[in-house]
């Protein structure tokens, strides 16, 4: 659903204005911080990776 739909269904249910924009607001910033925590997940797997491929990292216990 577009984010516009979203915000007329949420004044046809009663929400004023400010609350609409403090919503939206809230949205964007959950979804910038997901998108974070996924790149941050994908980097450190890309590390993990590397460390396995250059040997610097193994199965074996020392």
């Amino acid at each position: 659903m577009e984010h516009r739909e979203d915000r007329e269904i949420l004044r046809k249910g009663g929400f004023k204005e400010n609350e609409v924009v403090q919503l939206s607001r809230l949205r964007a910033y959950h979804t910038e911080k997901e998108r974070r925590e996924a790149l941050e997940i994908s980097r450190r797997l890309e590390f993990m990776r590397w460390l396995v491929a250059t040997g610097k990292l193994s199965e074996q216990i020392a």
